[in-house]
């Protein structure tokens, strides 16, 4: 192994674009997740209660179907 002595020579620094955007790091990252995260949890609980309302209407429809079938039948006999 022989001696290189660029090997240890300082890197020059890139230019830096005044324009372009920050650069991102873990930590927003781990923001940007965790309020993801929210939001999924949020929509999870709002489908199940959507989830819950619909088979609700849907008990109340079929009982109103019933007593509307009734009532027809009711009618079509006294006539």
């Amino acid at each position: 192994m022989a001696y290189n002595p660029d090997q240890y020579k300082a890197k020059k620094k890139r230019a830096v674009d005044p324009n372009a955007p920050p650069r991102p790091n873990l930590l927003s990252h781990d923001k940007v997740i965790r309020e993801q995260k929210d939001v999924i949890l949020n929509l999870q609980l709002q489908i199940h209660r959507q989830a819950e309302e619909l088979e609700s209407l849907k008990y109340k429809y079929n009982n109103m179907q019933q007593s509307i079938t009734g009532i027809l039948s009711y009618l079509r006999k006294g006539k």
